[in-house]
C-alpha cells in the first residue's frame, strides 16, 4: 500500500483516534449551528428560509452520497490493502454523482419559486455544487480514514463547517445578499486543500467489481432511516396535531438525536477495523461485537428512558426554553427510540463491513413498514401514534438486523472480501 494510504501511527492509539474523530464531529456540529445563527441574526428568519431549503438539499446529498461513498472507500481500502480499487471505480462513481446532482438541481430549478421564493438560477446551481461537494468530502474522508489517518480525518470533518462559518461571517459583514451567504455552504469541501495527497489515488489496473449495488443499498438504507428518525414532527403536523405537541416532539427529538449525530461521525473510526475482522474471517470476534452492541443497546435504552422520564422535560426546558412544557412520557419514549436507533447504527456498520448493504436497505424498509403499521393502528391521540410509530420503526429495523446477522454467523465461511 502507498505511503499516503496508511498511517504509521502505532496501534496503541485507537482511543485517542476515536476521541479525535468524535471531537471533530462535535466541532463540525457546533459550527453548523453557529453558521445558521449568524445568518438568522444578520438577515432575519424570513430571509433565511431559502437557505434552510438549500440546507435540506445538502442533508439529502449527505445521505445519498457523502456517507455511502465515505464508508465504501474505507471498506474498499481496508479489504484490498490498497487504493487501486477505489481509483478504478471512481469514474463510475463520479458519473452517478453527476447524474444525481443534475436531478436534484433540476428539481430545485423546476420548483424555484415555491422552494426558494425566487427563480434565480443561483439556487439550483448551489444545489448542484453542494451535492457534488458532499460526494467529494465523502471520498476524501474515506481515503484518509481508510489509510488509518484518523487525526487528519477528524480535522477534515471539523474543518468543513468551520470553513463555512468563517466564510459566512465574512459575507455577513460585507453584503446584504442572502444568496451569497448561502453560497458559503458550497465552500466547505474546499477544506480538501489541506490534504491534497489524500486524493492522489492509485489508478492502476484493478479487478472490476460492482460498486453501484453497495452504494445504492447503503444510500437507500440511510435515507429511509433518516425518514423514520426525523419525520415525526412533519407527520404530526400533517395529522393536525396541536402546535404545542409538534413543538414538544421536535425539541425532544433534537435533544436525543445529538448522540446519534456524534456516532455518525465516529463511525469513520470503526468501518476499517470491522472490515479487517470480516476479511480475516474472525467470525467469533465479530459475533462478540454484535452481542455487545445488542446487550448495550437494551441496557442503555432502559436507562435512557428512565432518566429521560425523570429529568428529560427539565433538560428540554433548560436548553431550548420552549413556550410550552414537554411531557415526561413523550421525552422518555423518544430517548428509548433514539437509543435503539444508535444501536442500530452499530449493526449497520457490521453489515457494511460484510458488504451487505442490500440487507441494510431491506431492514430499514422493514422498519418503515413497522412505523406505518403503528401509525395506522396505535390507539390514542395523534402524538401517541407518532411516538409509537417512531419506536416501532427503529425497533423493527434493529430486530431485523439482529436476525440477519445471526443468520450470517451460522453460515459464514472463512476469510472473504
Amino acid at each position: 500500500m502507498a505511503a499516503a494510504d496508511r498511517d504509521t501511527s502505532p496501534r496503541s492509539r485507537p482511543l485517542a483516534e476515536s476521541g479525535a474523530v468524535l471531537g471533530g464531529t462535535a466541532v463540525n456540529g457546533v459550527a453548523a449551528y453557529l453558521f445558521i445563527a449568524v445568518g438568522t441574526r444578520t438577515y432575519g428568519d424570513a430571509a433565511m428560509a431559502p437557505v434552510a431549503v438549500l440546507w435540506t438539499f445538502w442533508a439529502v446529498s449527505v445521505a445519498l452520497f457523502m456517507f455511502p461513498i465515505q464508508h465504501w472507500t474505507i471498506r474498499k481500502i481496508a479489504a484490498d490493502g490498497h487504493s487501486r480499487g477505489v481509483g478504478a471505480a471512481l469514474p463510475r462513481v463520479a458519473l452517478v454523482v453527476g447524474l444525481g446532482a443534475a436531478v436534484l438541481a433540476g428539481g430545485a430549478w423546476l420548483g424555484g419559486e415555491r422552494l426558494f421564493g425566487s427563480s434565480a438560477i443561483g439556487w439550483p446551481i448551489l444545489v448542484l455544487l453542494v451535492t457534488v461537494g458532499s460526494a467529494f468530502s465523502g471520498l476524501q474522508r474515506g481515503v484518509l480514514a481508510g489509510g488509518r489517518r484518523f487525526f487528519a480525518a477528524a480535522a477534515n470533518i471539523a474543518g468543513e463547517n468551520l470553513l463555512r462559518l468563517g466564510a459566512g461571517l465574512a459575507v455577513a459583514a460585507s453584503t446584504d445578499s442572502v444568496l451569497i451567504f448561502a453560497a458559503m455552504l458550497a465552500v466547505g469541501p474546499l477544506v480538501a486543500v489541506f490534504w491534497p495527497e489524500a486524493l492522489r489515488l492509485e489508478f492502476g489496473r484493478a479487478a472490476r467489481e460492482p460498486v453501484f449495488g453497495f452504494l445504492g443499498g447503503l444510500a437507500g438504507g440511510i435515507l429511509v432511516s433518516q425518514v423514520i428518525l426525523n419525520a415525526g414532527p412533519v407527520v404530526l403536523q400533517g395529522l393536525g396535531g396541536a402546535e404545542e405537541d409538534v413543538t414538544a416532539l421536535f425539541l425532544s427529538l433534537a435533544l436525543f438525536r445529538a448522540p446519534y449525530l456524534l456516532a455518525l461521525g465516529a463511525a469513520t473510526r470503526l468501518t476499517g477495523p470491522l472490515t479487517d475482522l470480516v476479511v480475516g474471517g474472525r467470525t467469533s470476534r465479530l459475533n462478540r461485537v454484535v452481542r455487545w452492541v445488542v446487550m448495550g443497546t437494551l441496557g442503555a435504552a432502559a436507562v435512557a428512558a428512565a432518566g429521560a422520564y425523570l429529568v428529560g422535560p427539565w433538560l428540554v426546558d433548560a436548553i431550548f426554553a420552549p413556550s410550552v412544557p414537554t411531557r415526561g412520557p413523550v421525552v422518555a419514549a423518544i430517548a428509548l427510540g433514539s437509543t435503539v436507533a444508535l444501536g442500530g447504527l452499530g449493526l449497520v456498520l457490521v453489515l457494511l463491513a460484510q458488504h451487505r448493504t442490500a440487507a441494510i436497505q431491506a431492514t430499514w424498509l422493514g422498519g418503515l413498514g413497522g412505523a406505518l403499521a403503528a401509525l395506522a393502528t396505535w390507539p390514542g391521540d395523534d402524538l401517541a401514534r407518532v411516538v409509537a410509530s417512531f419506536i416501532a420503526g427503529v425497533s423493527v429495523a434493529f430486530i431485523a438486523m439482529v436476525a440477519v446477522l445471526r443468520g450470517w454467523s451460522r453460515t459464514a465461511p472463512g476469510p472473504r472480501h
